[in-house]
């Protein structure tokens, strides 16, 4: 078994090191048959998935999200809390907050190195999974609707670039592409009826992003 230690002092996805180390070690102990793992960020972490969705042949559907993941953090953790459970699939969703030093008065030059993060991380962690024989899907990076920023602003624009990016790795990496993004935006922001805050789904944004998934993802159903 794999089991991490913390990363180093103030990481932020340090808080569900231990539950996931001993949520790991169960799976493993019990040989449990898992359908697909979640693994990203606070989008995924806050989603209570067995309440929109099912496996279509009664695996089990795992959350590894954490609040505040960043793309490079996701790709140090990946081996132990989705590669090494064996999923059937795994569902990669993260880099929104790899965006958050972006402001209306960020340079282009600093944009571009972080969309190449994410692009890259994302990237490393598709081929991590083709290189065991387990399928990977890639999500779109969620749109915010926060009235300070720009409808079209450089943290927009960001978002926009890196799916546009992914959506052409997916392609050419040959899996699936789970587009919330286009369901879920309105004139480049988040549409306010799907949001708790302007980041985060409410939970009819949820069921929007459920309905996505199972659209694009076999052997999963909607409840």
């Amino acid at each position: 078994m794999i089991e991490l230690e913390q990363f180093e002092e103030g990481n932020p996805v340090n808080k569900e090191r231990d539950k996931f180390n001993r949520r790991n070690e169960a799976i493993l102990y019990h040989r449990d048959d898992i359908g697909v793992i979640f693994i990203g960020d606070s989008i995924t972490a806050y989603w209570d998935i067995d309440s929109y969705v099912k496996h279509g042949d009664n695996k089990r559907l795992i959350n590894r999200g954490v609040s505040d993941d960043y793309s490079m953090y996701c790709r140090r953790r990946f081996e132990a809390d989705a590669l090494q459970l064996q999923p059937d699939l795994i569902v990669l969703s993260v880099g929104v907050n790899n965006t958050k030093p972006l402001s209306e008065e960020t340079e282009d030059k600093k944009a571009d190195a972080i969309i190449q993060q994410v692009v890259t991380d994302i990237s490393e962690m598709v081929k991590f999974s083709q290189a065991r024989t387990i399928d990977i899907a890639i999500t779109s990076v969620t749109s915010l609707n926060h009235p300070h920023l720009g409808r079209d602003g450089v943290r927009a624009r960001a978002i926009k670039e890196i799916n546009r990016q992914l959506e052409v790795l997916a392609h050419d990496a040959q899996i699936p592409f789970i587009n919330y993004y286009d369901r879920m935006t309105e004139d480049s922001r988040l549409k306010v009826e799907l949001t708790v805050d302007g980041l985060h789904p409410n939970a009819q944004g949820y069921e929007v992003m459920a309905d996505v998934l199972a659209h694009s993802i076999e052997n999963i159903v909607l409840h």
